[in-house]
């Protein structure tokens, strides 16, 4: 299956072919955690993860699944002072 997954930050250097956003091709029924995995990014990180507009937090990415045509989104965490 193909999904579209977007970046924010630093995050843009881990998609393929430099494109933002990007496709990739995963297995049937692979996960949230699964698509991290495979752009090299730990499914605990410390970052905005969306799934179709909806936040996944770390403890649901490896429950979450995805399906053909899924958007995911990719953002590091905001700092300021």
């Amino acid at each position: 299956m193909r999904i579209t997954v977007k970046a924010g930050g630093l995050f843009t250097r881990k998609l393929p072919g430099g494109e933002n956003p990007a496709e990739i091709a995963l297995p049937e029924a692979a996960s949230v955690a699964d698509a991290l995995a495979a752009l090299g990014i730990e499914a605990e990180v410390n970052a905005l993860v969306s799934l179709n507009g909806t936040a996944v937090r770390p403890a649901e990415r490896a429950a979450r699944h995805l399906a053909e045509g899924d958007r995911l989104a990719l953002m590091p965490p905001l700092r300021g002072g």
